[in-house]
């Protein structure tokens, strides 16, 4: 599963070179990979159904039950999900 990221006609045309462009491609591709331009009073999801969990992305990985590191939040109650 891959992350897709949008160019706006006015960045590419206001970046001064190639170099610049792959700078700014690369920062909003980990800023919306690491969730930092999501807003940590949103509910996250289920990497794997992508059901709404109860948990808000600022809640603490070691307050949430059925979070898998390196993974991130599955479905709390694993019953429940629709994918496994």
């Amino acid at each position: 599963m891959g992350k897709d990221i949008i160019l706006t006609e006015s960045e590419i045309l206001n970046t001064p070179n190639d170099y610049s462009l792959g700078e700014l491609a690369r920062t909003k591709y980990w800023n919306n990979k690491e969730g930092l331009k999501g807003n940590p009073d949103s509910f996250d999801v289920c990497v794997i159904c992508g059901r709404e969990t109860p948990y808000l992305r600022s809640t603490h990985i070691d307050d949430r039950i059925g979070y898998v590191e390196g993974s991130g939040q599955g479905c709390y109650e694993p019953n429940i999900c629709d994918k496994v």
